[in-house]
This record gives C-alpha cells, structure tokens and sequence, in this order.
C-alpha cells in the first residue's frame, strides 16, 4: 500500500484497500491463549492461535469461533473442532470501516444482552459499510441473522464499550474533563465538528452530551472501561465505572448515579497509580474470578503528532496484567 495523501489531522489516504487474510498485508500482530491450568491466578502456558494479523485492534470469542476487527473488515476464525486452532481462513463478515488513522480503528467487541456483537469505531476514520457511512459511533452485527447496524453516531474517538446489569451501553472517550457516554439506540452525539464535519442524519436537530462528571481526574482520554459487577472488590465498587485514562497513567473508579433516563458521574478515586511513563492502559476486562484485568500498551509515546517512527530501541513488549 502507497500513501498518496496525509491532511492536518494525519488522516491517511492510501492507493488501494488491502485483501483480507491470509492474501493481505502480513503484520506482526496475534491471538494468543494465555492458560492457567493450576488456577492460581498466574498463566503456566501460552500458545498462539494465530499470527500475522496487521492492525487488529479488537477480538472477541463466540459462536465457535473467534471475531477479529482488522480494518477495513469484520472477520470470523472458525476453531478446529476439539483444537484450539483455527479452522482454515478467516470468513470476511463485514467490510468498510474506516483506514485513516489507526488511532480510531474499529475496536471494542462485546457481546450484548440481545445476542447481537457491538463494538465502537473511532472519530478520525470514516466507514462505509452497506451503504451505512459513519465516523464514530457504536455499531452491532447478528452472528445470525448477518446483519448490520449502526447504533448511534458520535461521541468522540470512542474505545471501550461495556453493559450495565439493565443493557445500557457505556462508553469511553476522549473529550475534555468527561468520562463515558451514555449511548442508546437511535441516538447522535457530540463530536468534533470541526474536524470530522456534521453528523451523517441531517435531520438530528440536536445531539447528546457526555454524561455530566463532577470532579473529573486525570488526562483527556478514558478508554477501556467496565461495569463492575462482580463481587471480589469491595461494595463501593459495585456496579460502579472503572475505566482507564491514557494519559495519567492510571485506572480510576467512577460512581454513575441515575438521572431520569440517563446518569450523571463523579470521581470515585484511584484504583490503580503509577508514575511509570511506559504504563497506557488501553482495555479492561472483569474476569471469571471477579479481578480486572488490564491491557497495557507500554508505549511512552501517547501521541501520533510526530509521523516518524522515533521510539527508543529499549521500547518494551505490551502486557497484559490483573488487578485484584
């Protein structure tokens, strides 16, 4: 692939779309299964199930199988039965998402309580799937039915979609002195107009704020973010939004209080610090022990202003760590 054009925002322009998997762009990403066979909270093994994917940026396990986001498409890695390798190539369920930036690649793949798979696309990318074109937003496939669907437009460059124990969807940002979204079906959202142009529905009259935050923390960027709804962290926790912020180098906790039909926020306080500069928390993800487990980037760089590639060559490998 060619880079024919690069605007002010470093929105890419490339000459062609790459082919799906195995044809496509070799890259040196994986899926890898990480076991504990004694249970004691520490992996023993590690195998990958597949390698060579380029800019995958979301996964997740169902049906069989495995659903992986690498833009421009939405694919599905059947496992062998009785293996834990996949079944041949990938199936290309979706394709059309946005290949600009891959600061705002599609991302965030979740099962939601009506069986259909969600996930969130990014602001500086623009998708175009049958016929449905979109910045960012929330949008769902059927495993089923084949369907697609956008769920709601806007918000920012979104990263991180979770459930509360009633279906709502909270999602992650990164405007300002604000924490997560409250997305419902049908809705538009606040997003950078100036940069990324209206929003697609010229008939919206209006768009959803952030919730409100009371006591915001940290940097710009909440991303990752859970419900927590399991029992081994202390009362507080429950049901309240742990969420990463990017640029501080921490995890926070947020209480969500109802508010007519939506909520509003506040500062709940720090659930994991570090002055360590390499930490970028990305993702988060309660476990079947009730621990969230976090995905750290390790990358001292958070930005992507500086095109060229000048990280140390000590720059250290993404982990992946539990926080009990």
């Amino acid at each position: 692939m060619i880079v024919e054009q690069v605007d002010q925002y470093l929105r890419t322009v490339y000459d062609r779309i790459p082919e799906p998997p195995p044809n496509g762009p070799k890259g040196a990403d994986r899926i890898t299964i990480l076991d504990d066979p004694d249970e004691n909270g520490r992996y023993r093994k590690a195998k990958d199930f597949h390698v060579g994917l380029n800019l995958a940026t979301g996964m997740c396990l169902g049906h069989v199988g495995v659903f992986v986001a690498q833009s421009p498409y939405l694919l599905f890695y059947r496992i062998k039965p009785g293996t834990d390798e996949p079944d041949g190539d990938p199936e290309v369920l979706l394709e059309g998402f946005g290949m600009e930036d891959s600061h705002a690649f599609p991302n965030s793949l979740q099962w939601g309580p009506d069986g259909w798979l969600y996930g969130a696309q990014g602001s500086t990318v623009t998708a175009k799937i049958r016929g449905i074109e979109f910045q960012q937003g929330i949008w769902r496939y059927h495993p089923r039915t084949k369907e697609f669907e956008l769920f709601a437009e806007g918000g920012g460059n979104t990263w991180g979609v979770d459930f509360d124990r009633h279906g709502n969807i909270i999602a992650g940002t990164n405007f300002g002195a604000s924490v997560a979204l409250h997305q419902v079906q049908g809705g538009y959202y606040v997003k950078g107009f100036g940069k990324h142009g209206p929003l697609h529905n010229p008939y919206t009259f209006g768009y959803f704020e952030h919730l409100p935050c009371q006591g915001f923390k940290g940097g710009h960027v909440t991303c990752g973010g859970v419900l927590y709804t399991a029992d081994a962290f202390p009362e507080k926790y429950r049901n309240q939004y742990v969420a990463a912020n990017l640029l501080s180098n921490a995890i926070y906790w947020h209480a969500l209080e109802s508010n007519g039909s939506s909520f509003t926020s506040k500062f709940g306080g720090d659930l994991l610090t570090t002055n360590d500069t390499w930490f970028r928390p990305v993702d988060l993800l309660v476990g079947p022990d009730g621990a969230v487990y976090i995905a750290d980037w390790c990358d001292k760089r958070a930005n992507h202003v500086d095109p060229v590639d000048n990280t140390p060559p000590d720059a250290k490998a993404p982990m992946l760590l539990g926080f009990r």
